[in-house]
């Protein structure tokens, strides 16, 4: 049986997630928690790598902008889905205000049924 230690969440709307550090398109979130996230993409993703991963947000009051996270892929593969490789990663660093506060945005703004006081 499967062990995590936060709730998945599904995620309302499609993001792009880039490596921040080469620009190159990692692939789109798939369900996110307060520790990781699944990204869908076109490649499988050498494991046990540290990234520094963008995600691109809505305009916000015609800004763009995005959420930096430090996270390390665990796992890759195929999906479901031949088309798409599906890559597992944990989130890091999250002690640091930005990121906390980056993820804590994502959560409570773009996923399906969050409650900021819910325990995981």
């Amino acid at each position: 049986m499967e062990s995590r230690l936060f709730r998945r969440r599904s995620i309302a709307i499609s993001f792009r997630v880039y490596d921040d550090e080469t620009g190159q398109f990692v692939g789109r979130i798939g369900d996110i928690s307060k520790g990781g996230l699944l990204v869908y993409g076109p490649n499988r993703l050498p494991i046990d790598r540290l990234y520094r991963l963008r995600i691109d947000l809505p305009a916000d009051h015609g800004k763009p902008r995005s959420v930096k996270l430090t996270a390390k892929s665990m796992w890759s593969g195929t999906d479901t889905n031949p088309e798409l490789c599906s890559t597992g990663f944990r989130l890091f660093e999250l002690e640091k205000s930005d990121n906390s506060a980056s993820l804590q945005a994502l959560l409570s703004r773009f996923t399906v049924g969050f409650d900021e006081d819910e325990e995981d």
